[in-house]
């Protein structure tokens, strides 16, 4: 009985754990996907920096276009990161902090140690009843 509950302990702890792993593994995945979007968002933005310059330099008609080209891409870039939803990861990704530092004060050694000192005090004071059962069953033959 105390194996089968060692076992099942066991079997429940190793179940956090990779739960653990998997939500670290989604972090990382929604850190790279992150790093990913701001490259992208940050290299749009110097070609945008890089147009501004030519802009200031060639000092010709042509300002007004690009100033509105860089207005609309602007504007897509806003609808780009909505529709993309960066705020909404951002926030996944806290709440996916939060959840693996709860997971890793659930998992530290203290906690262990408490529960499985706790179902052994189960299984012992089961023990006990039960031998104290068998005992009183012996007394009555």
């Amino acid at each position: 009985m105390a194996e089968m509950l060692t076992d099942l302990l066991q079997n429940i702890y190793n179940r956090i754990s990779q739960l653990g792993k998997t939500i670290q593994e989604l972090k990382t995945s929604l850190d790279g996907l992150n790093k990913s979007i701001e490259d992208k968002v940050s290299t749009l933005n110097k070609k945008l920096n890089e147009f501004s310059n030519e802009i200031a330099l060639t000092q010709t008609k042509h300002i007004e276009v690009l100033k509105k080209i860089g207005t609309s891409a602007t504007d897509e870039i806003e609808k780009i990161k909505d529709r993309t939803g960066l705020t909404s990861i951002k926030k996944l990704t806290n709440e996916l902090e939060n959840f693996s530092k709860l997971s890793e004060e659930i998992l530290n050694q203290e906690t262990v140690e408490m529960l499985l000192s706790e179902a052994i005090s189960t299984v012992k004071y089961i023990k006990k009843q039960q031998l104290g059962i068998i005992e009183k069953e012996a007394e009555k033959k």
